[in-house]
């Protein structure tokens, strides 16, 4: 059975590619593709938090794991939101380099963000959760 490090560090790669994809279109000047790949990532990485925010912390923290590193996730995807919001502007007026701009920033700390749920939160879900996995993975995929 996949682990949550494995499933969730999954999610994470699905996500980094369509960024990828959308910030070659708009290298590229290519709106129509740029908006649609940007749909696909928004629309994944909005998935990912929910998966993140209503199931996984929820259960992380009601089996006794760390709040405090939980917390500072969930604030890590509202500045992730908030980048966002600010691409889809830049993508409605076609701003190749505010969306340049906002693609870097959010890249760093998108990064950085996974280094630490994957290396750290990811691991530690899995050994305190490890009794309730399939039941959470199962929950998790129907968000």
């Amino acid at each position: 059975m996949q682990t949550i490090a494995e499933f969730m560090s999954a999610r994470h790669h699905a996500c980094d590619e369509s960024f990828a994809i959308a910030e070659q279109a708009v290298l590229a000047n290519n709106w129509s593709d740029a908006e649609a790949a940007f749909n696909k990532f928004s629309t994944e990485l909005a998935v990912h938090f929910r998966m993140e925010e209503n199931e996984l912390f929820p259960a992380l923290v009601s089996a006794g794991g760390p709040g405090g590193p939980v917390q500072m996730m969930r604030m890590e995807h509202a500045q992730m939101n908030t980048l966002i919001d600010q691409m889809a502007a830049t993508l409605t007026y076609r701003d190749a380099q505010g969306y340049g701009g906002l693609s870097e920033t959010l890249l760093i700390v998108m990064q950085q963000h996974n280094l630490k749920e994957e290396q750290i939160l990811y691991p530690i879900a899995d050994n305190i959760l490890a009794t309730q996995r399939e039941a959470l993975l199962g929950r998790m995929q129907m968000v």
